[in-house]
């Protein structure tokens, strides 16, 4: 990130996976600009453990210019385009971008528009913003020299995350260990444990990456994985950006808002009535949650064997 002297601020306060799905939009309103490149504008009090990861990534993105942290930093009142969406959590700059923003974003209802994918809709509020062209890619920053190497016939990485503790109920799958066995047994894989924090501690793996590594260097390592198995987490959106082949766990969480675009994704769900129950009192609350607790490893082999195309 070199500074230099961007007419674009683009706010923004919210979880790791939608930063890289506001990326395409972020590259869009790059491209406007005279000098190619944007100011990210966050609240400085904003520091819980997802925070290192953000300054790694925007560190990394080569289009970012610089990061203000509000209002620890000034913000210049120098831009020519200001740039906030509907889906953006509040914080005290949030009213300068309102009155500074040329058009009003409401606040997006998933469940009632569904359909509409988070690229998209930050997309829909860059073309009101002025921009023509088509809808750049994703993209991940990597970063790091580790190199992956090639013991066996697959690589395949695990990860199970989800940063708010209320969710972990609703999103982590609680059988990556027979799945790590399973893998072990029919591919001789070698197992990659990536993620953060506590995630994936009762898993055998042969490399443990988990909670030692930055997001740009988890990101390289996942560029270099045969596949990669993961609930709807961050990662997963890494994957979706590198094209890496996946299978996403999906329980109550919409796939329309959330899912990989990529067509190297596939996403394995029940299908349960009830699915999706994410933006419901349901989801935080439910009393079974039958939807990630009821998908056994066996769903998720099957889908490992197409994905692979390998029928053992």
């Amino acid at each position: 990130m070199s500074e230099k002297n961007s007419e674009t601020i683009i706010y923004f306060k919210h979880g790791l996976g939608n930063l890289i799905m506001m990326t395409p939009a972020i590259k869009a309103l790059a491209s406007m600009d005279s000098f190619g490149c944007v100011d990210i504008c966050m609240s400085s009090t904003w520091e819980d453990s997802r925070r290192p990861a953000f300054d790694d990534f925007l560190n990394h993105f080569e289009i970012v210019n610089k990061v203000i942290n509000y209002p620890k930093q000034e913000l210049s009142l120098k831009y020519k385009t200001w740039f906030y969406t509907g889906h953006s959590e509040y914080f005290d700059a949030l009213d300068i971008f309102k009155r500074n923003c040329p058009i009003e974003f409401g606040a997006p209802n998933w469940r009632e528009n569904g359909l509409i994918h988070e690229v998209f809709y930050y997309m829909n509020a860059a073309y009101a913003m002025g921009y023509k062209g088509s809808i750049p890619s994703q993209s991940v920053p990597v970063s790091g020299d580790i190199k992956l190497e090639k013991n066996s016939l697959y690589k395949i990485g695990l990860c199970n995350g989800t940063y708010s503790y209320k969710m972990k109920t609703a999103k982590q799958w609680n059988y990556f260990q027979e799945l790590s066995d399973l893998l072990h047994s029919i591919y001789n894989a070698e197992i990659i444990k990536l993620g953060y924090a506590d995630e994936l501690n009762d898993v055998r793996g042969d490399i443990d990456y988990v909670g030692k590594l930055s997001f740009t260097e988890t990101a390289k390592v996942i560029q270099q994985l045969d596949l990669l198995i993961t609930t709807d987490t961050a990662l997963m959106h890494v994957g979706d950006a590198l094209g890496i082949p996946m299978i996403v766990i999906f329980g109550g969480t919409l796939i329309s808002k959330n899912g990989a675009l990529s067509q190297n994704a596939t996403h394995v769900k029940l299908g349960l009535p009830c699915q999706p129950c994410q933006r419901t009192q349901h989801f935080y609350n439910c009393d079974h949650y039958d939807c990630i607790n009821k998908l056994t490893v066996d769903y998720i082999i099957e889908a490992v064997r197409r994905k692979l195309n390998v029928f053992n």
